[in-house]
């Protein structure tokens, strides 16, 4: 069996288990009501906008640091959006651990390109 044969068994393992199978159900929970699925893109769409400034090195002003936390707080009280995000983690953690898993023995590259070069000073 090949690698790809392999990797679309597993795709289709990860398709079939109990973690995507409760993720697809409160998911179309969430796309049946329009409310909750403006204000679980609301909440994503902050997030990902803070995260990106971060990542930018811009610096967070207070303000919309303490507007992201209240609309958190706003969200978790949502039981269907509270569902959905902890079944998406638990997938992400899943997927990530598959990841791992499969490139764990595996030698890439060269650890060496990392290194800084002005070592040999």
């Amino acid at each position: 069996m090949s690698v790809y044969d392999k990797a679309y068994e597993l795709a289709r393992e990860i398709k079939n288990s109990n973690e995507y199978q409760d993720y697809l159900k409160v998911k179309k929970e969430v796309e049946a009501d329009e409310t909750t699925k403006k204000m679980l893109l609301d909440y994503q769409r902050k997030q990902f906008e803070l995260q990106s400034k971060q990542m930018m090195g811009q610096k967070l002003e207070d303000a919309e640091v303490e507007q992201f936390e209240k609309l958190a707080e706003v969200v978790q009280m949502n039981i269907t959006i509270r569902r959905y995000l902890e079944l998406e983690r638990r997938l992400i953690v899943m997927m990530n651990d598959v990841q791992r898993i499969i490139t764990g023995d595996l030698e890439i590259g060269f650890k060496e390109i990392f290194e800084r070069e002005d070592k040999q000073s």
